[in-house]
């Protein structure tokens, strides 16, 4: 037997309109939503992101009884994928007998019950980005006609929102923005402008850095407050996966005291489980969802899991078909 350790990350959903107004979907909609993938044909539940093919298909397991989808990235021939054998070291191509069949790795997807938040989990080495599970969304569901996207954003313990509201200001951010990802059209303040127009001369696979930091002095109150405001942005919109901050606050003598350098995205929820599998052999969807499934209870049992998404007032209607 051998252990496997990974990652359940959570996710609410949102609808973003035209103008940057997200609000939260409604408690059944990935319920309807699983209901209708079930019922659809195999064209109306593929999309293509960034060249890469993604097949959804919904899953309603008995046990444990965890109605889910499973999003399979079709991995491309050309990608010259091959047969190894660990005994003699002989190496062909992996030719498949059906010229239709491709190898896939698929993106566990499964609903909680309010909120529209779910929790992933993908059992491949490089797991899909939420970032592109939402625009496999937006495609198959044909939001992009109607002014809509759908977008997948972190769960952030509120502890940590409140500790970046309460602090005076912020004396430090660095932001990571890997190629491909689009920067929210609104809000951020100068922060967010900056990274806006930083993309329009965005170089092709190259990822996008900015770095503020204010000096000994720890500049003017207005800068830091459009800092502090900044990484509460970023750390509510989830479209980067490395982000740094350095609060800062005064104390009762009226100095500003730094707070220690803040990893962001370290404050998203996450869960790391563990599972026992057979060497060499494919590990049970049962056994996977078992592990998300003990994910889910700790989601639930913290204080973010009763609370609905930071930064999103009121609630979207989609009108969802089979």
């Amino acid at each position: 037997m051998a252990q496997v350790e990974k990652t359940v990350r959570f996710f609410d959903t949102v609808v973003v309109d035209d103008n940057n107004v997200r609000k939260a979907v409604e408690d059944d909609f990935w319920s309807t939503l699983i209901d209708a993938i079930e019922k659809r044909e195999l064209a109306d539940r593929s999309a293509q992101v960034y060249d890469v093919e993604y097949i959804g298909h919904a899953v309603k397991p008995k046990k444990p009884s965890l109605p889910h989808l499973q999003i399979e990235r079709i991995r491309d021939l050309n990608e010259m994928l091959n047969v190894s054998d660990v005994v003699s070291g002989d190496v062909e191509p992996l030719d498949l007998d059906d010229p239709n069949k491709r190898v896939s790795e698929p993106t566990f997807l499964v609903p909680l019950a309010s909120h529209g938040r779910v929790a992933v989990m993908s059992p491949a080495v490089q797991p899909t980005r939420a970032e592109t599970l939402g625009r496999w969304l937006t495609a198959v569901l044909g939001l992009v006609p109607k002014g809509y996207s759908l977008e997948l954003i972190p769960v952030v313990d509120p502890e940590i929102l409140e500790k970046i509201t309460g602090a005076d200001g912020a004396v430090m951010l660095e932001v990571h923005v890997d190629p491909g990802v689009d920067v929210p059209s609104s809000g951020g303040g100068v922060v967010g402008d900056a990274f806006r127009s930083a993309q329009k001369q965005e170089l092709e696979e190259a990822r996008l850095v900015l770095r503020w930091s204010l000096g000994r002095s720890g500049g003017p109150q207005s800068v830091r407050a459009a800092l502090r405001d900044a990484a509460l942005w970023v750390a509510q919109n989830g479209f980067s996966a490395n982000a740094k901050v350095k609060l800062a606050s005064f104390d009762q003598d009226g100095r500003l005291v730094r707070d220690e350098v803040r990893a962001i995205f370290d404050d998203r929820v996450a869960r790391k489980v563990t599972f026992q599998t057979h060497a060499g052999e494919r590990t049970p969807d049962e056994v996977i969802l078992n592990a998300i499934a003990t994910a889910i209870l700790e989601f639930r049992q913290g204080s973010y899991g009763k609370q609905g998404p930071a930064g999103v007032s009121g609630i979207a209607s989609l009108s969802i078909t089979s």
